[in-house]
């Protein structure tokens, strides 16, 4: 579970990063994507060398061809409204849309994957994911803008594919995985937007390499946890990335914590512990 947990602080640790990026710094999501794919790819491939493996005679065939190219697409669509919604929602308010995030991938993982279907970890997911979610969820938050559809496509997407890469994971180790998805999507986006990274001020040219890292470390152990625990179990795990939002929030955006988040903390670490060592 230590992939996980890692994973869920470069979550954490990422979206608070990109926040900054975008919206105090009012940085161009097209300007700032395929900056931050690019140093995603680069800094993947310092640990292709000891951690790469690709069977390229299984990954060439049909099957995987077309779960590749799904990936591509799904990722490509879900990372712009992704970092739309950072930049244009409050971050409570686009962490609440993201909770569902855990909810809909198990979900999805109970659907689509049999060998993972355990009736005991799935209602401990269900559980915690809940749990986090009625503590969040406001009368107030009901009314949703067309910037919060965006982030709610985009979480229904980023559930979709981690179910996506499960399956690829099969003939891909997660380094190399990561290298070439994050290396083909830098080049969509190059071409898309031709963005004008000149422009970047040395700061958030920095800040971006260091959210690039917080994208490695967060991606690349979630896919480690995929293939050592599975996506159910490193789903429960990373939903504690959130809780870490919030208690940031509290002391750097001065959003308020309640007693409620407290009481949701304890029932997730409960429905994890529960998990790890039942």
């Amino acid at each position: 579970m230590l992939e996980a947990l890692i994973a869920s602080v470069g979550n954490a640790g990422g979206v608070i990063l990109n926040k900054i990026i975008l919206s105090k710094h009012k940085v161009p999501v097209p300007r700032f994507i395929p900056t931050l794919f690019i140093w995603l790819a680069i800094i993947t491939a310092i640990f292709l060398p000891k951690w790469g493996f690709v069977d390229w005679e299984q990954l060439l065939t049909a099957k995987y061809i077309v779960l590749f190219a799904l990936m591509i697409v799904v990722a490509s669509i879900w990372n712009v409204y992704y970092y739309r919604g950072i930049q244009k929602e409050e971050i409570h308010e686009f962490e609440l849309i993201m909770l569902l995030s855990p909810l809909m991938t198990i979900i999805f993982a109970e659907i689509f994957l049999p060998a993972e279907r355990d009736i005991w970890v799935f209602v401990a997911g269900i559980v915690a994911s809940v749990a986090l979610i009625a503590t969040r969820f406001r009368h107030h938050h009901l009314k949703i803008g067309k910037t919060a559809w965006l982030t709610i496509m985009a979480m229904v997407l980023i559930s979709l594919e981690s179910i996506i890469i499960k399956e690829v994971l099969a003939v891909v180790s997660p380094v190399s995985l990561y290298f070439i998805r994050t290396t083909v999507i830098a080049i969509v986006f190059l071409i898309l937007y031709r963005p004008k990274i000149a422009k970047i001020s040395k700061e958030v040219y920095a800040m971006t390499i260091i959210s690039a890292i917080f994208g490695v470390v967060q991606m690349v152990l979630k896919f480690y946890g995929f293939i050592n625990f599975g996506v159910v179990e490193t789903t429960m795990v990373l939903i504690l990335g959130p809780m870490m939002v919030y208690v940031y929030s509290y002391f750097y955006f001065k959003e308020k914590l309640y007693k409620r988040d407290i009481v949701a903390a304890i029932v997730v670490v409960a429905m994890i512990l529960w998990v790890t060592f039942k």
